[in-house]
């Protein structure tokens, strides 16, 4: 096992305010043409093998102000920190297929407390062709160092559009389940291997950015169709709860949002993931649900025809956009919310657009303590709160 010592340092302010929907007011956020809305800065990342693991030294580190959250116990406050050294966060990169894409990095505290850890399980973004899970580091380590080492992070890499087929034209296949079935062998992963992890396999959420987001929320909404069924369901019940931060939930809004917004500047990565429009002569058509790709590749669209289409969400959701971020237009998650909110009564729907999680562009805002704060009161409440 390789292990690599590094220093961070987070000035982590964890007081998260209950959001709404506020303002709408949008910055400009400049990007360049040949980049994808959620993709890395810096999308180069050192190998690593499927054991090998990493700590990061985080020096002191606030406390995660989870004591109000409906699921916590005087055993969970137990830090890490407590043994009289620095909470420090161990990396540990674990391949969940065969494919060199599938793999996931899980970041924990070095020291485990007497509880096993409720975890989150996050996609990176990069329009479903580009990114990898080293984008979403900073902010695992923050769920880490944040919880008080009570909380553990997972950043999965999947298959890309054009690893699987997909095409700018032509009539080429959507990859995007492809991607929702690497996801979800991600997470029977870490819940199979919970015990030796220091994991809670019944409680894990699932979340992403951008695209990343987009394959959370769908899987939210057809977990039984990528998730396999285990002998003993109470010991691996589905997510708790879906989160999208920057998402994409409706196909044919976001292609339009595009031609207006980017010029269209991404019609290629859209169709590389969905195939070609509904109002194309090669249009692609889900077998299943004999309908076009990019309505059942949407989450808004899914949770509208849920009753017709024999969706259920099985956690409930929260979805977060800054209203500093015009990448991705910020209806997007307004207009889930109401549908999920419509759809299904039962679940915990929120929508934060207000700036109380985020308030920076598209992929800055992952550095945001906020956002980690938001992501832990989320996950405090078990998917109820902020």
């Amino acid at each position: 096992m390789t292990r690599l010592i590094w220093t961070v340092g987070l000035g982590l302010g964890l007081g998260c305010a209950t959001s709404g929907v506020g303002s709408e007011a949008q910055d400009s956020a400049s990007v360049g043409e040949s980049e994808s809305p959620g993709g890395s800065a810096d999308e180069s990342e050192s190998s690593m093998s499927s054991e090998s693991s990493s700590s990061t030294n985080a020096g002191e580190s606030s406390d995660s102000g989870e004591s109000t959250s409906s699921d916590s116990s005087d055993s969970e406050t137990d830090s890490a920190s407590e043994t009289g050294g620095p909470l420090t966060v161990e990396v540990v990169t674990l391949a969940y297929g065969n494919d060199p894409a599938q793999e996931l990095d899980l970041y924990l505290p070095s020291v485990l407390p007497r509880e096993p850890l409720p975890t989150l399980v996050l996609a990176h973004g990069g329009l479903w062709q580009s990114g990898d899970r080293s984008a979403l580091a900073s902010l695992c380590s923050q769920i880490v160092l944040g919880s008080g080492g009570t909380r553990a992070c997972a950043s999965i890499d999947y298959r890309l559009s054009q690893d699987l087929g997909g095409t700018c034209m032509g009539g080429g296949p959507d990859t995007y389940e492809g991607q929702l079935a690497d996801f979800a062998a991600a997470f029977v992963k870490l819940q199979t291997d919970a015990a030796g992890l220091g994991l809670d396999p019944t409680r894990m959420f699932v979340g992403g950015h951008s695209a990343g987001g987009h394959l959370a929320q769908v899987l939210n909404l057809r977990w039984a169709e990528f998730v396999e069924p285990c002998p003993d369901p109470l010991e691996c019940p589905p997510a708790i709860g879906a989160i999208g931060i920057e998402g994409i939930y409706a196909i044919a809004a976001w292609d339009a949002y595009d031609q207006a917004f980017w010029n269209g500047s991404f019609a290629c990565a859209t169709r590389k993931a969905f195939g070609d429009s509904p109002d194309s002569p090669q249009a692609c058509v889900d077998d299943e649900f004999a309908r076009p790709c990019w309505d059942v590749g949407s989450a808004t669209y899914l949770a509208t025809h849920a009753v017709e289409l024999g969706i259920v969400a099985v956690g409930n959701a929260l979805m977060i956009h800054s209203p500093g971020d015009d990448w991705v237009d910020i209806a997007e998650a307004s207009t889930l919310g109401a549908a999920l909110d419509s759809a299904f009564p039962a679940i915990s729907t929120i929508v934060s657009i207000d700036g109380t999680c985020a308030v920076g562009s598209h992929n800055e805002l992952l550095e945001e303590a906020a956002l980690a704060a938001c992501l832990l009161a989320f996950v405090g409440s078990g998917g109820v709160s902020l």
